[in-house]
């Protein structure tokens, strides 16, 4: 009986112990995304480009996994946006603000002050052509790039990072 008992509580012992080093199903979120650009087919690489007259802040990141769209993709980098409604006759999936820039928001962002141009490459290697859809628009293609860049007064050149992840000349 002392044995039984004893065994018994070795083993009550190990099963609490298993069940504290188990991950709960209330753990953290996986990744959404890492820094730099993609590896091969691991995702989407996204560079948004502020500009100078924003933050001057460029950020290159990769969406892991497919993305259902290029609005899909900022958000799966961790980025805030605010999409013009579509009601005020904005090609599907505009964006007018991300992570609250420019702070005019909507209407400003669209009418007034400039929009966030939207650019794609088919690969790190690539070069960026403008996109002819807005970024509302999918699925991604894992191992291509999105870009996007303010464009200040509607006037753009695209983002100044390359597909690649850096800087361009």
């Amino acid at each position: 009986m002392k044995l039984r008992t004893a065994i018994l509580g070795a083993l009550a012992a190990l099963a609490m112990a298993a069940s504290a080093c188990s991950v709960a199903p209330g753990g953290p979120p996986p990744a959404t995304w890492t820094s730099g650009i993609c590896i091969g087919t691991e995702g989407v690489t996204v560079v948004v480009d502020f500009s100078a007259d924003l933050t001057d802040q460029q950020l290159v990141r990769c969406a892991l996994g497919p993305q259902a769209s290029g609005i899909d993709a900022l958000e799966a980098i961790g980025l805030g946006i605010n999409d013009i409604p579509e009601a005020a006759g904005a090609v599907s999936g505009s964006v007018c603000t991300v992570e609250g820039l420019p702070t005019g928001g909507y209407p400003d962002c669209w009418l007034n002050l400039g929009y966030w141009s939207y650019w794609r490459a088919a690969s790190p290697a690539g070069t960026w052509d403008f996109a002819p859809t807005g970024p509302g628009e999918g699925p991604l293609v894992p191992g291509t790039v999105e870009g996007f860049a303010w464009a200040q007064d509607f006037l753009s050149d695209g983002p100044r990072t390359g597909p690649d992840g850096l800087p361009l000349p």
